[in-house]
């Protein structure tokens, strides 16, 4: 005999000594688990998350790169700066430069290609050096930027 069956007489013992009824719904519902089951649980989770992008910038004539034209400047003689070295930067980080060229003969520069986004602009000549605020580029834009060296 089980220890469900042995409840369910006693219970009916009980009812018919203090004669009442038992109800069919009444219902009894054992719990039975092993307390010394091993569990393992990792404590120090780790998680990461990574990012790919990828830019395509085809050559057709809905094209939606950009580009920054500009031309570069002495500040104190306005006066325009031959072979100036020109970086441009993605975001304000200066660390690897997505474009550089240099002015030519007469101080102008072009950068084209370039995905939209916020770039930096970072020219030196010498002693001579020029950080740009953010510049915003649309798809398809073309942007014209002075450059004053100091």
């Amino acid at each position: 005999m089980d220890l469900q069956e042995k409840l369910l007489e006693e219970k009916v013992e009980k009812a018919k000594t203090k004669e009442s009824k038992i109800l069919e719904s009444d219902s009894i519902q054992y719990n039975c688990q092993d307390l010394d089951q091993e569990q393992r649980v990792d404590v120090n989770p780790s998680q990461s998350n990574t990012q790919n992008i990828h830019i395509y910038i085809s050559s057709n004539k809905n094209n939606l790169a950009a580009r920054i034209t500009g031309v570069t400047y002495f500040e104190e003689s306005k006066d325009t700066a031959p072979n100036v070295k020109i970086r441009l930067f993605f975001g304000h980080e200066r660390v690897l430069p997505v474009y550089e060229t240099n002015s030519d003969n007469n101080g102008n520069f072009v950068i084209e290609d370039i995905p939209p986004g916020y770039y930096t602009l970072y020219a030196e000549l010498g002693d001579l050096k020029y950080y740009s605020h953010y510049i915003k580029v649309l798809p398809g834009q073309s942007i014209h930027e002075s450059v004053l060296l100091r």
